[in-house]
Parts: structure tokens; sequence; C-alpha cells
């Protein structure tokens, strides 16, 4: 019973939380600051036992894909088999090798050149009927956790706002600039001390960031306008 996130989050002190305020960076252009952010992981997770662990170190077989439905990618096994298949035959992209900290130390043109391969990936899971990019990348990503990101249809809205040039389709620019959110060092540092307060969550950082921004975006949801959010803020 000690070891249940329940216990951890019903006996944790406010006080005990390091970072009370934090910045985070959102395509170079969104600015927002969440108070206690470890506070806000561990509350997302406490949601189910599922996102207490679901990604970190998790086998790389295809047993991975079986809790895909939970973080909203429902699809018909005979469409999931598709995608699955198409996977393992590109299992050798070289960005699947990789973790956010050693995709972020490669060269631009090196990181130019894993993306491109990505979006190649994303194009053709992409074309499969039922699927969609917002989907292949949830696939994706409970393939790869530590470094294929969950790009949904809220962030490529946001992504979209702040570049109204840009055309659905393009992966390979949305895959470029979602990474370098963590070239910015503010960015990138608060993430690492957020996932070292939240380690026994098991959650990878690329996880934790998704975790940051979908929460920072439902807040400046308008459906959600009755609602007060006071601990997420959108500073620019």
């Amino acid at each position: 019973m000690q070891n249940s996130l329940f216990y951890k989050v019903a006996n944790r002190n406010l006080l005990d939380w390091k970072q009370l305020s934090l910045k985070f960076t959102l395509f170079r252009n969104r600015v927002f600051e969440v108070d206690y952010p470890e506070a806000l992981i561990e509350a997302y997770c406490f949601q189910s036992d599922f996102f207490a662990g679901y990604d970190w170190k998790r086998k790389r077989d295809d047993s991975s894909y079986d809790s895909v439905g939970l973080i909203g990618a429902r699809t018909k096994n005979g469409v999931l088999k598709k995608c699955k298949e198409l996977i393992r035959n590109h299992k050798n992209l070289g960005i699947f090798s990789l973790v956010l900290d050693t995709f972020i130390e490669k060269t631009h043109e090196e990181k130019d050149r894993l993306t491109l391969e990505l979006h190649e990936l994303a194009e053709e899971l992409d074309d499969i009927p039922g699927i969609g990019f917002s989907k292949a990348t949830k696939i994706l990503h409970t393939r790869y956790p530590e470094i294929i990101p969950i790009i949904d249809n809220p962030l490529q809205d946001e992504y979209r706002s702040l570049k109204p040039q840009w055309k659905e389709g393009d992966w390979h620019q949305l895959f470029n600039d979602y990474y370098d959110n963590f070239l910015l060092k503010e960015t990138f540092s608060n993430l690492r001390k957020v996932h070292s307060e939240v380690s026994f969550l098991n959650l990878t950082k690329v996880r934790v960031f998704d975790i940051l921004w979908w929460s920072f975006l439902k807040s400046k949801n308008k459906e959600h306008k009755d609602i007060k959010w006071k601990t997420i803020r959108q500073l620019k």
C-alpha cells in the first residue's frame, strides 16, 4: 500500500517540492510558467496506474503497442497490425536508437537527417486509413518513448497559430521545431529538474514535457473558460 502512487501523493508535503515555479518554452515563441510542476506530473499520473510507469525502459517488442489506446490512439486490430508491420520495417531508423539527451547533442545537419527519416515513416503511417499523424505519433511513442513525442491535434493547432505559413503534412519541419524546444537551456534545464524530482514515476523526459505542454494548452482552452487556472500561466 505504501508503494502506491496514491500513498505517495497523499503523504507528500507541499513544502517538499524543490521547484515552486518553472518556465518552459514551446516552439521558441510560447512561454509558459508552471507552479509546482512536480505536483502537476504526479496529479496527472494519479489519474490511472497506467501513467505511473508505462514508458521507461519498456520491452522493445510488439507488446509495447498493447496500451496505445490508453493514450488516445484507439484503433482497430487490423489497422494497428499494419502500423506495427510498417514500424518493424523501419526499425533501423537512426533516431530510434537515441534518447532525448543524445539527440539534442547532434549537429544541426545530423538532426535534420534523422527527422527527415522520421517524417517519411510518419507520412506512411498517416496514409493508413484510420490513423492520421496524431495517432501515428502516439503509436510510435509507445514503441520508442525515450525519443518520439506525442504530437496531437491541439499541439498542431498551437504550432499553426505560431507559424501560420506551416502546411499540414510537413512533419519534417514540425519534428525539427519540436526538438528545438530543448535547445533553449532554460527549458531543458527545467525539464531535467522536474524529471529528476518525479523519477519514481518512471517517465521519460519526452513524456514529462508532453504532460507539461498538454496541461498548459488545456489551461487556455476556451472550452474551459469557466475553470480558473492559477498554477499555469502564459507569459508570451
